[in-house]
Formats: structure tokens, sequence, C-alpha cells
């Protein structure tokens, strides 16, 4: 079993409850994870997404190790587990929790990577910094809803709150067609939607770094510009924290509180993130 120069994790709520969560399990092939779960578009269902996530991560702790099972398979086992917990209760499409996860497993000089949804795994290759991310099946989805939200501020003066409650409809059709083929892939325990993940695997260097990490993370780079690209980012890992640099990230979102210089829906976001340099 390798251990790792340095292992490091941080989460961060961006409002009362985080709907994040994280996992790492050690060697002979360490596992690292982050699930983030999607903001529950009516307010009886926050306690269930709660449940949701932390059933996510749990069965992911139990799945992902086993190297003679590759990730995309580990995690239709996971997604069956959490089916079985979360099926059977009436509701409208939009309705049903779901999360994007990004999974790692790093064995020896080998990375393995699974995502669903808009996390993010980074990685140094030999062919550099590569990101493996399916944010841009959400993209498309959140770009329209976000310009109806800047719409609503710029034109109704709406505030960036008022403009974010005014676009609910918006994202419930949106969210209506999670796992569909003309809509977006994510894990909601639907096992099928596992096929469709970004997946695979690469060479890692010695002395490489990988990252799992939510979108409240990830707009360090793609939505507040703090680093212009993840080079940059991973460099900066080399001498300071996570933590210090969610709390650079907090700055960011707190000079454009209203949300538009940098576009988006919340001006925080919860942000988590598990670094492994080896």
């Amino acid at each position: 079993m390798f251990l790792p120069k340095r292992l490091e994790a941080a989460t961060l709520s961006g409002g009362e409850t985080n709907h994040d969560a994280y996992g790492v399990i050690p060697g002979p092939a360490w596992c690292l994870w982050a699930v983030d779960g999607a903001t529950a578009l009516a307010p009886a269902r926050e306690d269930e997404l709660q449940a949701f996530v932390k059933c996510v991560n749990e069965e992911i702790g139990r799945h992902a190790a086993d190297l003679r099972t590759p990730l995309r398979r580990a995690m239709a086992a996971a997604a069956g587990a959490v089916l079985a917990d979360f099926s059977g209760f009436p509701r409208q499409p939009w309705e049903r929790p779901s999360c994007s996860v990004a999974l790692a497993r790093v064995d020896g000089m080998r990375l393995e990577y699974f995502v669903l949804g808009d996390a993010a795994v980074v990685a140094d290759t030999p062919d550099g910094v590569r990101v493996f991310s399916g944010k841009e099946g959400l993209a498309r989805f959140d770009r329209t809803a976000i310009e109806e939200k800047t719409r609503l501020q710029l034109e109704k003066g709406m505030s960036s709150r008022e403009a974010r409650a005014a676009i609910q409809p918006t994202l419930r059709k949106h969210r209506a067609m999670m796992n569909t083929p003309e809509g977006y892939w994510i894990f909601n325990g639907d096992p099928e939607a596992c096929l469709h993940a970004v997946s695979g695997s690469v060479d890692v260097p010695p002395g490489g770094r990988v990252v799992a990490a939510t979108d409240g993370f990830t707009r360090l780079v793609d939505t507040m510009g703090v680093f212009p690209d993840w080079d940059d980012l991973l460099s900066a890992l080399r001498k300071a924290s996570l933590w210090e640099l969610i709390w650079r990230l907090r700055e960011a979102e707190d000079r454009d509180p209203e949300c538009l210089a940098h576009p988006r829906f919340w001006i925080y976001d919860d942000a988590t993130a598990v670094y492994l340099e080896f």
C-alpha cells in the first residue's frame, strides 16, 4: 500500500444546510469522492435530500474500493442500493432527489474516474492537467435559467434572491428532464444513468495530484475566476490548503452579492473538495 504525501478534505456550506458530502478509502487503491446534492425544489423535500446524500455517500464507500470491479459497475450497484431505499414514493419527476458524484480511484500510477453531473475529477496526467466532468450536460440548462434570472434582475429590478424564486418553474421543468436522452445525466438511484457517466482511466505521473470536487468548489475556476485555470489552482495547492482556497472563493463571492458580475443562482454554494498528492 502506498502512502500519499498529502491528503486533505474540506467542505463548507453555502447556506443553513450543507448538501455536499465526501469520503476517502485508504489503499492499496486510494478512493476519494465528492457528492453534491441537487437543491430541493420544494421545501418539504429538504429532509429527504439530506437523507439521500447521506445514503449515496455510504453506498459509495461500500462499493468503490474493490479493484476487481470497474467504477461504473460499482456505482451502478450503489445506485441499485439507493433506489431500494428511495423508490416507491409518489412524486413529480422534478421532486426526485439527485446528486452529482465525482469519484477517483488511484492504484499505483493509474487513475480510474467516474463522474455524473457537474462535479469534477481533476488530475495530473502525462499530457498535463485534465478535468473530467459531466458539467456540459447540465450547463445548457443552467445557462438558460441563469440568463432568465439575470434578465429579471436587470429589467424588473429584482434582487438575486427574488429572481431565483421567480425562475422556479423553469428549474422544475429542467429537473424533470434528468436521466432522459433529451435532458442530462445525474445520480438519482437509476443504475442505467451510470452507463452515461464520464468514466475511464489514465496514467498519473509520480508526484501527481488528484482532486475530487463539487461545482461549488470548481467555481474558483469556471465561475468566479479566482484562478484562470486548473493548472494555477493546483499550483496554489502546493503551498495553500483547501480551506484557504475556499475562503478566497468566499471573498470573491462577497464582492458580487447580487450575482451580476459573475451570474449564478446563489451568492454562495456548498463547496467541497478532496485532494490527494502522491
